[in-house]
């Protein structure tokens, strides 16, 4: 281990004419849109909802599996994105268990990875809810919110999944319980993507100190063992992620360096690469005020030769953000934004040609409350380079 990333990943094109701070590419969101996902055409339950980004693969037989699913993961299946058909069958679920040790909770898939189109494998996002167990008060739901990154392995192409073992990829070296107080854990994990020697993925830490909260870079050179995966930190992959509930972890000793925080302000919901310049591309959903003062939401973009140095934000498409933390006043807000390219010749779609789509879920709200009427909704994007 304790590699940098490099080889494909360090391809340094389209940057040359970007100024400081700005991306190397220019992307276009066009107005057009297209549904991918239709809660009230789709859905088989009330909360069968888009709840994550984007995520796609193509199995041995060329055929797509798209997962953007709730906690009972169901896959939306075709042979392109425009014949995509909703499942109801359900692929994964967790366990629902009470026990944070057990890192068998409320699980997403929130990332897949496939080499071969038959062995699929997944991350996933793992919550466990204290106040659900009876060890908070139901007011203070995020003093009590514990995530975990576990793993995931389906063995017929995607049709099913179950846990794989070892189970855990990430955890903060401290147990629910010394983390009371505030929602902290391993959250939102990116899509899964190759890079030399191994395979590469963001996750958006949030943490007591020592640890400092931001976006952390993971690598593996084996996806089917959870235990390889390693932290970025000190210039290379050095922290190996501790098991709190197996040993009693000093959380200076396992620390992961969130990566460059000013271009990556927010979590990171999809990682792809430019395959004409080299270029990877991060997406985010954030705010930011102007040069005219006026406050802006929407999605933003940064760029990376190498994924460590990145070059950004700059909004592409604005829009009202759900979880903005003002309810009532945005109208039909988006979130969970991820770049994807329908046309891409990667079966794990983790690289984008000059024409690719942004797809993000827009929410009818409920009176105040973000409820289940979600979308999943496509843009197309010109990319050039500045």
């Amino acid at each position: 281990m304790g590699r940098t990333i490099a080889g494909a990943a360090l391809l340094a094109g389209g940057g040359a004419g970007a100024q400081a701070g700005e991306p190397a590419l220019q992307l276009t969101v066009e107005p057009q849109e297209s549904v991918l996902f239709s809660h009230r055409r789709d859905a088989c339950e009330p909360w069968d909802i888009p709840d994550t980004p984007t995520r796609a693969f193509r199995d041995a037989a060329g055929t797509i599996h798209v997962f953007q699913s709730h906690h009972r993961a169901r896959a939306s299946v075709g042979e392109s994105f425009g014949t995509l058909r909703h499942a109801c069958r359900i692929a994964f679920q967790g366990g629902g268990r009470d026990d944070p040790a057990s890192f068998s909770n409320r699980s997403w898939i929130a990332a897949t990875f496939t080499q071969d189109g038959r062995t699929v494998h997944a991350v996933v996002h793992d919550e466990y809810h204290g106040h659900e167990a009876g060890r908070c008060d139901t007011a203070q739901a995020d003093a009590c919110w514990y995530d975990t990154l576990t793993a995931a392995v389906s063995r017929d192409g995607g049709e099913s999944f179950e846990p794989a073992e070892p189970r855990l990829v990430a955890a903060l070296p401290r147990r629910a319980e010394e983390t009371r107080g505030t929602r902290a854990g391993f959250f939102e994990p990116t899509n899964i993507v190759p890079v030399t020697g191994g395979f590469a993925m963001m996750a958006n830490v949030v943490a007591p100190e020592p640890q400092r909260s931001g976006n952390c870079l993971l690598r593996t050179d084996d996806l089917g063992d959870a235990s390889r995966w390693r932290a970025w930190h000190d210039g290379a992959y050095r922290t190996k992620l501790a098991d709190p509930y197996r040993e009693d972890a000093d959380p200076a000793a396992h620390p992961c360096d969130p990566i460059d925080p000013a271009a990556l302000p927010w979590p990171v919901t999809s990682l792809v690469r430019h395959a004409r310049s080299g270029q990877w591309i991060a997406t985010m959903k954030g705010r930011r005020s102007g040069a005219d003062g006026r406050e802006r939401t929407g999605v933003f973009v940064s760029t990376s030769p190498d994924l460590l140095h990145w070059q950004g934000p700059a909004l592409v498409f604005e829009a009202p953000l759900m979880g903005s933390g003002h309810p009532c006043a945005p109208e039909r807000p988006i979130g969970y934004p991820a770049l994807i390219d329908p046309e891409s010749p990667d079966p794990n779609f983790a690289t984008v040609g000059d024409r690719p789509v942004l797809t993000f879920v827009r929410s009818r709200l409920e009176g105040c409350e973000l409820g289940t009427d979600r979308d999943v909704i496509m843009r197309p994007v010109r990319i050039a380079a500045r």
